[in-house]
């Protein structure tokens, strides 16, 4: 097999999926959090409810692929942005989220996974504290707490992905 035509691993494919949820997210923290009229969380969850299957995808390509983390942790993801979708979410499930992937934060750091990977654990975890926040409260602060997670967790998916796909990025 050529280098052009091998297999994708299937980590970038999930995490390129993570960082188009959260671009949108961003925009609309952002926006919303300095008062500006938009329409974002108008249309984002089909976004959502779309990306949450590509992002299970990613979890069932990383089970053939024999990876465990990548398995369990995409699985979560892709429940978390799908119910986001679908419902919006709520404040105690929102936090329940991020509770897990603050678990899952500790498992990476057992296992010895990239750093990068720690951290986006992280920024997926206030990522769904934000957006509880934002549906609870609908206050600047939480718009801007999300505003601030979600481009976080853009850039480390984002960042990561292309380091895994094309493999002359440095994986920290």
């Amino acid at each position: 097999m050529t280098e052009e035509c091998k297999p994708l691993d299937p980590t970038a494919f999930g995490l390129f999926f993570v960082a188009l949820v959260s671009l949108p997210l961003a925009l609309a923290g952002f926006m919303n959090g300095m008062g500006i009229e938009n329409e974002i969380m108008a249309h984002v969850g089909k976004l959502l409810l779309l990306g949450g299957f590509f992002i299970f995808l990613a979890s069932y390509f990383a089970y053939k692929a024999g990876s465990n983390f990548g398995f369990i942790v995409f699985g979560l993801v892709a429940l978390g942005v799908f119910y986001a979708g679908y419902d919006g979410g709520d404040l105690y499930i929102s936090l329940t989220l991020g509770i897990i992937y603050l678990i899952c934060l500790i498992w990476s750091v057992r296992a010895h996974t990239l750093k990068t990977l720690t951290i986006i654990l992280l920024t997926t975890a206030l990522v769904f504290f934000a957006n509880g926040c934002v549906v609870e409260y609908g206050a600047d602060w939480s718009w801007l707490f999300l505003g601030v997670a979600a481009i976080l967790n853009f850039a480390f998916n984002l960042y990561l992905a292309f380091a895994l796909a094309d493999e002359k990025l440095p994986c920290f």
